[in-house]
């Protein structure tokens, strides 16, 4: 057992034990919320679901009652004394259960509010970076069309063909991030069929682009499936937009008990120790979501070799 461990359940023993001593001396505290606070929000962080609180709340009244009733037993207590602190012991554990409860739930609420932000700051930045500079070039050949129309027709023409141009552009980046945020895998008709729309309508001339699928995914909670398409998309994402890869191809393994995806592409890569994952784009949000799905994400890239992202999800056979 780690020493904050055997800490932690020291203190939560210690403290549960004089809730029991306070109530069959007739003088009931309150249970002390902090610590069971602090175990909550560390346990959302080590992707630990609540059940486990639960079986080890259950472990502790097992062990803990049977020392309880002995020792009023010794120093002479009755019936009603072993029964009121048994009410106790159980009311002492389940305050601290509801209180990480809530402390795992607001841990987990703010890692969701923090990749919906990510999310709504990736589309701001494809708005002001792409549309936005796209609009203002298309006003700037409108305006010098304006001055070439009577002077030099050819030239006028030539600047408004090219406002034309860049309003394309601008119209398909405003469709595709309107498709990113109005479709989901469900609408879609499931995973796999979600990715290929999404790189069938993303992916350039030319570029090779695959979705494999072993095993069975349709188990996967509908939730847990939205997240994951998200993740994924945003790695394929990433891909076409920064590696200018000539293949990229996803991999789904639903065996073995257990999901793993990938995202390969065979683009130009980067250093993964200069960059660090929380700041790729994009990717420190991916992590946040598949840690909320209790599993874990690695990327690793060669410069000139491409780049791998790697989603696992270990407890599939329970979803």
């Amino acid at each position: 057992m780690l020493p904050d461990v055997r800490e932690q359940l020291v203190q939560q023993s210690a403290t549960v034990l004089s809730d029991v001593a306070a109530a069959v001396a007739h003088c009931p505290a309150e249970p002390q919320p902090v610590l069971s606070g602090e175990i909550g929000a560390n346990r959302a962080g080590h992707a630990i679901h609540p059940l486990e609180s639960v079986r080890a709340a259950v472990a502790l009244f097992e062990v803990t009652l049977p020392v309880v009733v002995e020792e009023l037993h010794r120093s002479g207590h009755g019936e009603p004394e072993v029964l009121e602190a048994s009410r106790a012991l159980h009311r002492s554990i389940m305050a601290r259960i509801a209180q990480g409860s809530v402390a795992y739930a607001s841990y987990l609420l703010k890692k969701v509010n923090s990749s919906h932000e990510d999310e709504r700051h990736r589309i701001a930045r494809e708005l002001h970076d792409r549309v936005a500079h796209s609009v203002g070039n298309a006003l700037q050949h409108l305006q010098l069309h304006d001055v070439y129309v009577t002077q030099d027709p050819d030239r006028a023409r030539a600047k408004l063909k090219a406002a034309q141009d860049v309003l394309n552009d601008a119209f398909d980046v405003i469709r595709h991030l309107a498709t990113e945020l109005r479709e989901s895998a469900a609408e879609a008709g499931g995973l796999e069929v979600a990715l290929c729309n999404y790189l069938d309508a993303h992916a350039p001339f030319g570029m090779t682009h695959t979705v494999t699928v072993t095993g069975d995914v349709t188990n996967l909670p509908s939730e847990v499936v939205e997240e994951l398409y998200l993740v994924l998309r945003e790695a394929a994402r990433n891909a076409l937009l920064h590696a200018g890869p000539k293949r990229v191809d996803v991999e789904i393994d639903a065996t073995g008990g257990q999901l793993q995806a990938v995202v390969r592409d065979d683009g130009c890569g980067f250093d993964t120790h200069k960059l660090g994952l929380a700041s790729g784009i994009g990717l420190e949000s991916m992590r946040e979501r598949v840690e909320l799905l209790g599993g874990t994400l690695s990327v690793t890239s060669v410069l000139g070799e491409g780049t791998t992202v790697t989603v696992s999800l270990p407890w599939l056979d329970d979803a």
